[in-house]
């Protein structure tokens, strides 16, 4: 045979089950550099795309211009195209149907291009202006000024920037898409009619494909106006002020490519040196008639390209049809306008790094083979070298396993060199799964702490700015007899200077509050971040709900309860955040507070507070109940505790009647975006601030759902290869000890006995890979983690299931990994076998 390449196609034919573990594990690897690619450019695309939508699509907006200076910027060679756009100024709307704060409306008049290009305006309802006296609004300001019947014309009193006040008119010919009330009014700029202040802004895109900001500082400084850069469009097409943050993208994307490709690497390096082991013997029969090194090495890179070519496209295209149906299906608007794409750079690029990584894996086994020699590996002595092997070795795993348990304690040390390499693969796949595992309930555990215990889904605040009035009991009554609204919370709320006796504040609290240098007074600290809060009934049994309490309002009014929010936010010695219990009061307890009044909440005197705490009017409180977090006001609290009491006792102790915060739910989601312009308007007749908390909460659970998805499924993938290569791994190891099986065989261990024998060289590995990994894992997410954990110590307990399904399921696998082999081995001829020379 003058080809021996031909014999390439034969083995993978007759050996079906290991071509394919072999496909399946470069497929996967295909697969993933292909996710991640698309993952990657799709992200960058998207934010790009997410980025023009908020801010503008434009790069460089150049402003303080007049008429002529625009004229001129808007031909300049270097600019590829640009929008003008000219501050009106305010314009004071005369009607009386409208509160002061929609009075007041911000004129911006852009030219089309702006309109269509730059800042692409979508509209809700009727067309663009098209000329000065015609304007568009937000469609939530559109809808009130619909039920002020005002949707027409709008007279009022326009003032420039320049302090000129004029009479002005504008008719409103539609609205536009916003997902709040902007008071910003769109209106058309004919630059050919307009004045010639120093009001305009054009906002552009440079032809000149790098440099942008500096080629900006020139055009500004040629034209005299001034320059601004759209920074976070500029940093993401890599064109930012700060060369280092350009790069960090592709830094963390090459980090996590190279641990894809070593991955990869291990796999089809294992997968083509059980190959190779397995035909030593035939390798050397091929030199002794008369094959060279080379065309032995061709044998395996043909095999290599062989399964290069069957497993690229296939792996390209499961890599494509899973990341799509994973974000189309299961992480539908991830992110908002996250879009899978395709771009041809990614599969030019998976194919290069599958090409080189799959014959990069191949070098080594080929090289072994073509250094095979005839005698040595019909003989058999290539197959496998041993290591010496202590004696007593093995003595826990005899005593576990009895005989068979010792034996294959000793077989799997006998080459210490695979044994590490198989013990440490089996490790990394163990620690990855642990740390991925704890790091994604770590984050939602965070979030949770930030936003995840508020558990209302609106609220009307007091206005924080000094003689705001506080919301009234009418306001309430108006949200209860709203269509879709099923609850409603009345709180009275402040943070306060207060009292705490020094023995009630835990030690881990108390470096804290030196830290910050907090004042003491006649035995008390006096605690900054003191809540007060008072709760309606509806609160308390939402409370009761959330903490699984049973607090009966009318004992807790009555008796004087209250409950302590003790969960803050502190620093130790070294200024590292941690989140833990701030008191140490528990129920029963009795506090006796002083008596305050609305002068000492307003001003937060510290010598009114001492004047206060040494009268004789005070408060018995008892302690009804200790909660972590308080689930309607939901601010952290930091070095600082908050006492939750009737709304009756609250104005007991503070003299306040009026409520700080009006909460509400609603029956459905639909109901509150129903209501939104409505409540918008209620808010700003009592002057007061609103939230859709419900909106903005749905955004941050979305997110961290999809996001919880995205993980997993890395994880996920990363099972799918560590399991490819243990089951490489384990595989070799047990064939390339045909003799020592043999030989057992050969002196009457039966059929059970080998079987266990077997079975336990699999599964000592994945106990020693536990034994050392599981640790390992621990410190790495310990440290790697807990330690670093931007939000802080957030006083949490590693979960035990991420250590228990990895461990059970490295053994597991290791356990199936030696089934494989089994049947060859029990199949095996031992006379042959034990021709096998060392």
């Amino acid at each position: 045979m003058k080809n021996y390449s031909a014999l390439t196609v034969r083995y993978l034919k007759k050996h079906p089950g290991r071509t394919v573990l072999t496909l399946i594990g470069i497929i996967v690897s295909i697969a993933m550099f292909t996710a991640i690619g698309s993952i990657y450019y799709s992200g960058i695309n998207s934010e790009i795309e997410r980025v023009k939508d908020e801010t503008g699509n434009y790069e460089i907006m150049f402003y303080d211009a007049d008429r002529e200076q625009a004229r001129v910027l808007s031909a300049n060679a270097e600019i590829k195209n640009g929008g003008l756009v000219k501050e009106q100024g305010s314009f004071l709307i005369e009607s009386s149907l409208l509160t002061d704060s929609l009075r007041k409306v911000n004129i911006k008049a852009y030219d089309s291009a702006a309109f269509k290009d730059i800042f692409r305006v979508r509209l809700v309802e009727g067309r663009f202006p098209e000329n000065s006296s015609e304007i568009v609004v937000d469609k939530k300001f559109y809808a009130v000024l619909k039920d002020k019947k005002l949707d027409k014309a709008l007279e009022g009193r326009l003032k420039s920037k320049q302090g000129v006040e004029d009479r002005a008119e504008y008719k409103v010919v539609g609205s536009y898409e916003s997902q709040e009330i902007t008071n910003t009014a769109l209106s058309f700029l004919d630059i050919g009619s307009s004045d010639n202040t120093k009001t305009y802004s054009y906002f552009v895109n440079l032809k000149q494909a790098s440099g942008k900001p500096e080629l900006a500082v020139k055009i500004a400084q040629a034209n005299k106006v001034k320059a601004n850069g759209n920074t976070r469009l500029l940093y993401l097409i890599g064109d930012g002020p700060d060369e280092t943050r350009n790069n960090q993208m592709e830094v963390v994307f090459g980090i996590i490519a190279a641990f894809v490709v070593i991955c990869t690497a291990v796999v089809i390096y294992n997968a083509f040196n059980i190959s190779v082991m397995e035909r030593i013997k035939h390798f050397g029969i091929l030199r002794s008639i008369g094959a060279t090194k080379a065309q032995i090495r061709k044998l395996v890179f043909k095999e290599a390209l062989v399964m290069s070519a069957i497993s690229i496209p296939i792996g390209i295209i499961c890599g494509f049809a899973g990341i799509m149906l994973t974000f189309n299906v299961f992480m539908d608007g991830f992110l908002g306008v996250f879009k899978i794409g395709f771009y041809p750079q990614v599969i030019a690029i998976a194919a290069l790094l599958g090409l080189v990584t799959v014959f990069f894996s191949a070098f080594f086994p080929a090289r072994t083979a073509s250094r095979v020699s005839p005698i040595d590996a019909i003989r058999g002595t290539m197959v496998v070298k041993g290591d010496r092997v202590k004696r007593r070795g093995g003595f826990l795993a005899k005593l576990f396993f009895r005989f068979e348990g010792q034996v294959a304690y000793k077989n799997i040390k006998r080459s210490r060199k695979r044994f590490y390499v198989t013990c440490l693969s089996l490790m990394i796949s163990l620690v990855m799964y642990v740390f991925f595992s704890n790091f994604i309930d770590i984050l939602f555990e965070s979030t949770e702490l930030a936003s995840g215990m508020i558990r209302v889904e609106a609220a009307f605040m007091k206005q924080q700015k000094a003689g705001s009035p506080y919301l009234s009991d009418e306001l309430a009554k108006q949200l209860e007899s709203t269509e879709g609204v099923r609850e409603v919370f009345e709180l009275n709320y402040c943070k306060i200077p207060f009292l705490l006796d020094k023995d009630k504040v835990s030690n881990k609290f108390r470096e804290s509050l030196k830290l910050k240098g907090t004042q003491e007074f006649q035995g008390q600290y006096i605690i900054d971040e003191t809540q007060l809060i008072g709760y309606d009934r509806n609160s308390v049994e939402l409370l009761n709900k959330l903490n699984s309490t049973n607090i009966n309002y009318d004992d807790f009014n009555n008796n004087h309860g209250v409950i302590i929010v003790n969960k803050a936010g502190g620093l130790t010695e070294n200024k590292k955040r941690f989140y833990d219990g701030f008191t140490t009061y528990k129920k029963g307890d009795v506090i006796q507070v002083p008596v305050l009044d609305e002068a000492f909440i307003t001003g937060q005197d510290y010598d009114r507070l001492k004047r206060l705490a040494g009268g004789k009017e005070t408060m018995t409180l008892k302690v009804a109940g200790v909660i972590d977090y308080e689930s309607i006001s939901g601010s952290v609290i930091y070095d600082g505790y908050g006492m939750i009491v009737s709304s009756e006792n609250f104005t007991g102790l503070t003299g306040i009647k009026g409520l700080s915060i009006i909460a509400a739910n609603f029956t459905s989601p639909e109901a509150a975006g129903k209501n939104y312009e409505k409540f918008n308007i209620l808010a700003d007749e009592n002057k007061a601030d609103y939230t859709d908390i419900g909106h903005e909460k749905e955004k941050v659970d979305a997110v961290a759902g999809q996001m919880k998805v995205l993980v997993y499924g890395f994880i996920g993938l990363i099972i799918v290869i560590s399991t490819v290569n243990i089951i490489n791994t384990v595989t070799i190891n047990l064939l390339v000890k045909k003799r020592e099986y043999a030989t057992f065989k050969a002196i009457g261990m039966t059929k059970g006995q080998f079987r266990k024998l077997v079975l336990l060289e699999g599964a000592l590995f994945g106990m020693i890979a536990c034994i050392a990994g599981l640790p390992v894992a621990y410190l790495l997410t310990y440290f790697g983690i807990l330690q670093n954990n931007p939000v802080g110590n957030i006083g949490y307990s590693m979960a035990i299931w991420p250590y228990l399904y990895g461990g059970i399921g490295i053994i597991a696998i290791t356990l199936a990994a030696a089934v494989i082999p089994l049947r060859k081995l029990n199949d095996m001829n031992i006379v042959e076998s034990l021709r096998i020379e060392e």
